[in-house]
């Protein structure tokens, strides 16, 4: 055998063991927002040529607005032949309420948005030809990849889908809140890129003017307790440091782990930088990384990575690109900063994977030019050295353990009646 049969052999078994390790880990994306974006856009999803058939404003908006990283800012990266091609196992697609709670609900009610979402996604799994099924419990995902099929999860970013701000809406959205969970939803996000009533959001909200409670209000602890008590997931992602830490104080006296879909952690982005920018407000401080893994949770890094770093340009412009070893190195870094707290014998049990690929960000890390490119972060990951374990606990095995926690408390809480707002105090 020459050098060069030797050499092509031993990257075929490379090549063959990552494919192993890849199709055993069934990577669970906890935030894709590709649907939400191709139904917006009325994209064909499953031919993947990212052609807006009428590209509403808002879209427009969003591209014209968003910083731009030099690697695919901004979305089209997951379609429908990308998905296949990537070997996902499977993703959480988030509902929105595409105005964020800026407009009374007697003008836009955005609960239309979840009941959307619903139609679009049966649409595209009906599309998909037996190759995408809904889950909406664990136990469906473990036999959707018995089966070799995709599981795509439903789930809700931002409380503001629910309905209006304010008092006179709590008992609506209360049971719309039940309605979800009624049909499958594995999560509510409590906040988008707005404040609401519930608690403040962390990175520059579009409503500044709504600022409420610094923390948890008092509505927002009986919406944490009724999502505990529908075996909902609480997504803590876009909330601020302050709620977090609140939240996890109510979900440690009920046994129910939180969950960040795609998140960072400050101090591991700012790396010892000590001037500030508004980014690192993405991220949770120590305290709420700390709070999150308290209750058993988990936090999945976010594919972004102008939200993982905190550098400039030689033209003083942030740099918002690296490539996937640095992914992979953020990830080690914030599990050795979980493992510095002394709370958990194995830091790698609270750490998952949630791109928001699709979501308007910055740019994607370089190595990958779409989804079909995951099996590359799969391969910097085992040039890492990441074992086996680790890989499958990242890539699913965390977020199926905290999704099937929450749900196994539903078995553990009598009935609950429909809760009623407060009365006014005089």
């Amino acid at each position: 055998m020459t050098k060069q049969q030797a050499t092509a052999r031993t990257r075929a078994m490379r090549d063959d063991y990552l494919e192993k390790v890849h199709a055993k880990a069934y990577p669970i994306d906890t935030h894709l927002d590709s649907l939400y974006l191709s139904w917006l856009g009325d994209y064909d999803f499953w031919k993947g040529d990212w052609k807006p058939r009428a590209e509403p404003l808002s879209l427009k908006l969003i591209k014209k607005t968003t910083p731009k990283g030099q690697n695919k800012p901004i979305c089209e990266h997951v379609s429908g032949p990308d998905f296949l091609a990537g070997g996902y196992g499977g993703a959480c697609f988030s509902a929105h309420a595409l105005w964020e709670n800026l407009l009374p609900a007697f003008l836009l009610d955005p609960w239309e948005n979840w009941k959307e979402h619903q139609r679009y996604v049966a649409r595209i799994i009906a599309e998909s030809r037996g190759l995408l099924r809904l889950t909406t419990t664990p136990q469906q995902v473990s036999e959707a990849k018995a089966e070799g099929v995709r599981s795509v999860i439903l789930a809700v970013e931002g409380a503001h889908v629910l309905g209006g701000y304010g008092r006179k809406s709590e008992a609506l959205r209360l049971e719309r809140l039940a309605q979800i969970a009624r049909e499958g939803a594995a999560y509510i996000t409590l906040n988008h890129f707005s404040h609401t009533d519930i608690c403040k959001t962390g990175y520059k909200p579009m409503n500044p003017w709504r600022l409420g409670a610094d923390g948890l209000s008092a509505f927002g602890s009986r919406f944490v307790e009724r999502c505990i008590d529908l075996g909902l997931m609480i997504d803590v992602s876009h909330s601020c440091s302050k709620a977090v830490i609140e939240v996890a104080e109510l979900c440690k006296r009920r046994g129910a782990p939180l969950l960040a879909s795609h998140a960072a952690a400050r101090s591991v982005t700012a790396a010892g930088e000590k001037r500030w920018s508004w980014h690192l407000s993405r991220g949770f401080s120590d305290d709420a990384v700390r709070a999150i893994v308290e209750t058993g949770g988990t936090i999945s890094v976010i594919l972004s990575p102008y939200f993982l770093k905190h550098s400039r340009l030689p033209n003083g412009q942030p740099d918002r690109d690296a490539d996937l070893a640095f992914v992979v190195h953020y990830y080690e870094r914030l599990a050795d900063l979980i493992a510095s707290m002394g709370i958990t014998d194995d830091p790698w049990n609270h750490l998952s994977f949630g791109s928001d690929f699709d979501g308007g960000i910055c740019s994607i890390p370089t190595g990958m030019q779409s989804g079909a490119d995951l099996r590359n972060f799969t391969r910097a990951m085992l040039e890492a050295g990441w074992p086996e374990e680790r890989i499958c606990k990242v890539y699913s095995g965390n977020f199926l353990r905290v999704w099937r926690a929450a749900k196994e408390l539903t078995h553990k809480t009598k009935k609950a009646p429909a809760l009623q707002p407060e009365p006014e105090m005089a």
